[in-house]
């Protein structure tokens, strides 16, 4: 993990702080109590850093809170059979809500059917419903539930759930806010471009040389995690017991910190950074990196830091791509 030592704490860490705290406190009041363990589920088994930051995030909130997480499955080895029953069940944070995603959604469903009328908890997510038929499902597996708590991380969100969905519904800040203020390496670059190659990109315009984070290199750690993480993790079904459980969620954990060593080094490499991934403005702000965040293509990067982060000093926002260079002027003139 990047070290988080007091003198090493970049600047305009009072307001990571300050959203770690809210967090946190958030956290604290709304997971129900009385479970000895938190069980994690919908584990990010691949590169994508930001799901690893997430992940991490849920790490910290349960160490704040005292409490282990037990078992991290992923989609593949989720089984309804390891849901003990005196361990909290968390969905993975994220920008999965809606069926943008259809193996997330799919997923979904079923733990929502699995844990009918005992808690169960969504951790904070985006919203985007892509059409009527996935918004339906999704309505009627929640109201069917019957002890679901959703936790939605932007103000967009919040008033679609509250809309949508009869369940508990609560507005927190993003699940990487519970990482805190992280050491940024030392920058070489004065620019470092970052763009999505997904289908949540807005299309880059303006900058040919741009990079992403949802692969890594063959010798890397993030591979190496990814290889030891996934083999590991397919005998949890097979072999259900306390020691697989225990080896599935180190390697886990190994690969959630390798991706967001990775991000680290990515996102260091500039004085200032402009990227359109909703992370890689969240993990710029926790470096303390001054940075242009781009809009995407369905809006959640905007929700996210109109909700949170319009105020803060490092980061400036830009719509469009064709809006960066203005922006990047913006960042220029602040102290």
């Amino acid at each position: 993990m990047p070290d988080t030592s007091p003198d090493t704490l970049p600047t305009g860490s009072p307001v990571v702080e300050s959203l770690r705290a809210r967090l946190l406190t958030d956290l604290g009041r709304i997971l129900p109590r009385g479970h000895r363990s938190w069980t994690a589920l919908d584990f990010p088994m691949h590169f994508n850093c930001g799901d690893s930051a997430l992940h991490l995030g849920l790490e910290a909130a349960a160490r704040s809170a005292a409490v282990p997480v037990e078992r991290i499955l992923d989609r593949r080895s989720y089984d309804a059979a390891l849901l003990s029953r005196d361990s909290l069940p968390l969905s993975m944070a994220g920008g999965t809500w809606g069926g943008l995603y259809p193996t997330h959604h799919e997923h979904r469903l079923k733990f929502l059917r699995d844990t009918k009328g005992r808690p169960a908890v969504q951790l904070p997510q985006s919203i985007e419903h892509v059409d009527e038929h996935h918004r339906e499902e999704l309505r009627r597996a929640v109201g069917e539930h019957g002890s679901f708590i959703f936790l939605v991380r932007d103000q967009r969100s919040f008033e679609i759930a509250q809309r949508d969905y009869d369940c508990e519904v609560h507005l927190v800040p993003d699940l990487a806010f519970a990482l805190g203020p992280l050491r940024r390496n030392p920058a070489v670059e004065p620019l470092v471009v970052q763009a999505r190659t997904d289908k949540e990109a807005g299309g880059v315009e303006g900058f040919p040389s741009t990079f992403d984070w949802v692969q890594a290199p063959p010798r890397s750690r993030s591979a190496l995690g990814l290889k030891v993480a996934a083999r590991l993790n397919r005998l949890q079904r097979r072999a259900p017991g306390r020691a697989t459980a225990a080896a599935a969620r180190e390697s886990m954990r190994f690969l959630a910190r390798a991706n967001l060593d990775r991000a680290t080094a990515l996102l260091s490499r500039g004085e200032r950074v402009v990227t359109d991934r909703l992370h890689g403005h969240v993990i710029s702000t926790l470096l303390g990196i001054p940075h242009v965040v781009v809009n995407d293509k369905f809006g959640k990067v905007r929700a996210l830091h109109e909700t949170w982060l319009a105020q803060d000093p490092t980061s400036a926002f830009a719509a469009t791509w064709t809006e960066v260079p203005d922006a990047l002027a913006q960042l220029s003139t602040r102290p």
